[in-house]
């Protein structure tokens, strides 16, 4: 039987210039996760998730190491100058909003009235050059050690956040994934009008629903008044225009769909969709 002490156990001797402690993490407000920290001298320590892991490995000790093995030899991780988290220019060109699921995380952050079941919280990302992306969540501490008010802090995130805002149509979306493999009779089958939206790098990028006058244009160039908006998880949404009678119920049961069958549990956003209308 696999179990997280003995993929220490391994990994321990494989690579002795690490430590590998296990560590329980909560993502997304109410996700449970088995995880192992991989430690060395950098300041910033990566964390792999086992459940996962285990259960593509079919019992298989050696097959959890090899596909663990890989991830820490393609993945290092990113090289952080500590001294720039209280640098204030360097947090505010960065600084953006994400949006999870209502938690009891500490973070600066506050409810989306728009869309209840969600809330809205701040966080920085930098890409470090041949490296993965990476971001840090904040909190009260974080701001006031850059000396930024939390004011400010939402203003400039707000900015980054709208100006990363990428708006496709699904059936587009689709295509370019597919590629050479996209069948036009596919895209017959979509049941109604979706448009995709997200930001640049495609990570927690649903908060661009949070833009209310691009969302208020795009219903505008689309001829209608409403718009139904669907989040698939936490890094992007799909918007459905509403030009016909339509049944919530039937957009409420697709996001569930979606989330039992596509999304990880961590990148679950909330259960249901959402209609929001705007004035002629």
């Amino acid at each position: 039987m696999i179990t997280r002490e003995t993929i220490i156990e391994k990994l321990s001797q494989k690579y002795p210039q690490y430590r590998f402690i296990p560590t329980d993490v909560t993502k997304n407000g109410d996700v449970h996760l088995k995880g192992i920290c991989i430690r060395d001298d950098s300041p910033i320590a990566p964390t792999i998730y086992t459940d996962s892991i285990i259960a593509r490995s079919e019992g298989n000790l050696d097959k959890a190491i090899e596909i663990i093995s890989n991830i820490i030899d393609q993945h290092q991780a990113p090289d952080i100058d500590l001294t720039k988290l209280k640098n204030r220019d360097f947090i505010l060109e960065r600084i953006r909003i994400g949006v999870q699921k209502e938690s009891d995380e500490k973070l600066v952050k506050h409810p989306v009235e728009e869309f209840p079941g969600m809330e809205a919280y701040l966080y920085f990302a930098e890409n470090s050059e041949n490296r993965d992306m990476w971001s840090i969540k904040l909190n009260t501490e974080l701001l006031a050690s850059a000396n930024i008010s939390e004011e400010i802090a939402w203003e400039k995130a707000e900015q980054n956040t709208f100006e990363a805002t990428t708006l496709q149509s699904l059936s587009s979306v689709l295509a370019e994934m597919l590629g050479d493999g996209a069948d036009d009779n596919m895209f017959d089958m979509l049941p109604c009008e979706m448009y995709v939206i997200s930001n640049k790098e495609k990570v927690k990028g649903a908060a661009s629903i949070l833009n209310h006058d691009l969302l208020k244009s795009f219903a505008k160039e689309h001829q209608c008044t409403s718009l139904c908006v669907l989040p698939s998880s936490l890094h992007e949404a799909i918007l459905v225009p509403l030009q016909d009678e339509y049944n919530i119920e039937d957009f409420n049961a697709m996001v569930c769909e979606i989330n039992a069958t596509e999304v990880a549990p961590e990148d679950v956003l909330v259960n249901r969709a959402y209609v929001i209308s705007f004035e002629e």
